[in-house]
């Protein structure tokens, strides 16, 4: 293939769905299994991409951009130091041509390409990085952006040598340099940095280094960006080194996700974000394709535990409904091949996973006996009570996922079955608002970035997650972050893992993060670990 095969390939991501789909929308083959898919053949120079996404964006400021919306256009304006080869599994160089980290993991040195400019044509030296990584690591006080929190152990950076920048940390961390790969450490201009908050949070102000450039923007309807002719400084493993095939990129808005489907099939867009599973197999049999695009650098979906109510205060009460979920019932009844059931709070393709999936097997027996040994006892309506309180719990997420609220609404009828009463505010945005932040609202619906360990995710004590800080968690996520081997931080991510979903139980674990798009058949894109849509790679076959 000639697209850029450092996102994943489309051979492998391809949603099948009991159908073949090729890539320029020939004949389905109703085989039952998973079929390899055509090469689409010699990318097309030139053309108009049209991408839906989900909801309009308002505020574009990179720290910021920990959301799909955002990353996923932001992605293609701002280069990194790094990027994540999901095929090699490790970091391979971007603007930094060659990286290094001391033994103890507080000192690593970037050197930086030569010839990289800024859209304003400015240059991306040295200086340039260290300007942006003291903005990562420390925030910028005058424009009210606080500090990145992957780079929570940064200390400082200088210049040295020939174009190189060191960067020396408060303390050890050995995802430092994942960290460096995320979109939220997009590299921006200086003068960039230089403005105040609500000129960073414009997508017209911010100035990055990537293969498209901002051109107009109709506000809450679409963002236009053209292609950068001089584009040449992709990350290393790409085979397209040049600028973008595609002559612009437009960024429409489609939040009515029943629309979604038939935008793609119509050609109404080339590519759409945020399938329902019912509408897969549609878009599928009409010549269309569906993408399922792994978020290696991100959490499982989970539940994220919260004890403030006390309900959930004893472990054998958290350990029993995690055994209380038949995960296989909900991707047969609400999900689809494009999903991959949970085996750990990370993803089967993320590094240092561990399997955990006996030990999560729906065991309703053994949910029931972890509840009575906690003292809940059934009550005469069936649901479960001690000291006159019941055990009613209630789950909050947002509505960006197209499958939460069924998911819990099925996760519902099974804990009802062991004396639980769920209460479901699944895609309720405005019950979220508040229960977000209240450690009372026993469960949070998400997935979360992570990059490396989990420590950034969990540790802080006003981490979203828990809502709390967990003592002998920390130990584990300090003792994770000051690995000096491969081999060391690998067997502590796992230690990690069996804390947080076993012996803690603080989250229970559901499927795999994984976007699902459509797109019409002469669309041709593949995406990061982080899921979002590589432009700078696409093209369509019909120009």
């Amino acid at each position: 293939m000639s697209t850029a095969h450092f996102g994943l390939k489309a051979t492998a991501i391809l949603a099948v769905l009991g159908l073949s789909l090729t890539a320029c929308g020939g004949n389905a083959n109703n085989t039952g299994a998973a079929q390899a898919v055509a090469d689409p053949g010699t990318p097309v120079e030139g053309g108009t991409f049209t991408f839906a996404e989900v909801t309009p964006i308002n505020n574009w400021q990179t720290q910021a951009a920990r959301f799909y919306e955002k990353a996923n256009v932001l992605n293609s304006v701002l280069d990194r130091l790094t990027y994540y080869d999901v095929e090699a599994g490790k970091l391979v160089g971007w603007i930094a041509s060659e990286f290094e980290a001391n033994e103890n993991q507080t000192e690593f040195t970037f050197t930086i390409r030569d010839g990289v400019t800024f859209s304003d044509g400015s240059t991306l030296d040295a200086e340039a990085v260290k300007l942006n990584l003291d903005a990562l690591g420390q925030g910028i006080k005058s424009a009210q952006i606080a500090p990145n929190v992957d780079f929570a152990a940064y200390k400082s950076s200088e210049v040295v040598g020939d174009n190189k920048v060191k960067v020396t940390l408060k303390r050890p961390d050995a995802n430092f340099l994942r960290a460096t790969s995320s979109v939220t450490a997009g590299l921006v201009s200086p003068k960039t940095l230089e403005l105040d908050n609500a000129a960073q949070s414009s997508i017209s102000k911010i100035v990055g280094s990537g293969p498209f450039v901002f051109e107009s923007e109709k506000p809450d309807e679409e963002v236009v960006f053209s292609s950068r002719d001089d584009y040449a400084w992709a990350p290393e493993t790409a085979p397209n080194q040049g600028d973008a095939y595609l002559d612009t990129l437009v960024i429409k808005y489609l939040p009515e996700v029943a629309s979604r489907a038939g935008a793609a099939q119509s050609g109404q867009v080339d590519l759409v974000r945020g399938l329902q599973p019912v509408d897969e197999q549609v878009l599928a049999s009409s010549g269309g394709k569906v993408y399922a695009a792994e978020g290696v650098d991100l959490t499982t979906n989970h539940a994220a535990v919260r004890i403030g109510s006390g309900k959930l205060e004893d472990v054998k009460v958290r350990q029993a409904l995690q055994v209380a979920i038949d995960r296989q019932a909900i991707k047969d009844t609400v999900l689809s091949d494009s999903y991959v059931i949970s085996g750990s709070i990370l993803n089967h393709k993320a590094p240092g996973f561990v399997d955990l999936s006996a030990e999560l097997a729906y065991n309703p027996e053994k949910a029931k006996q972890l509840l009575d040994e906690a003292g809940w006892k059934p009550g005469a309506d069936g649901i479960r009570e001690k000291d006159g309180k019941k055990l009613e719990v209630t789950v909050s997420t947002s509505n960006n996922s197209v499958v939460i609220k069924p998911a819990f609404e099925l996760i519902e009828q099974q804990w009802r079955e062991i004396g639980v009463q769920l209460i479901n505010r699944a895609a309720d945005n405005t019950f979220l608002t508040n229960a977000l932040v209240d450690d009372k609202v026993e469960f949070f619906g998400t997935r979360q970035f992570a990059y490396g360990g989990l420590g950034p995710v969990y540790a802080p004590a006003n981490n979203n997650q828990t809502l709390r800080a967990d003592p002998e968690l920390n130990k584990l996520f300090t003792k994770e972050q000051s690995a000096t081997t491969d081999e060391e931080h690998l067997k502590l991510v796992e230690e990690e893992q069996r804390a947080l979903v076993l012996d803690k139980a603080l989250t229970l674990v559901l499927w795999d993060e994984v976007q699902v798009y459509g797109a019409n058949s002469s669309a041709n894109v593949e995406f990061t670990s982080g899921t979002a849509p590589i432009f700078q790679g696409a093209w369509k076959s019909e120009g």
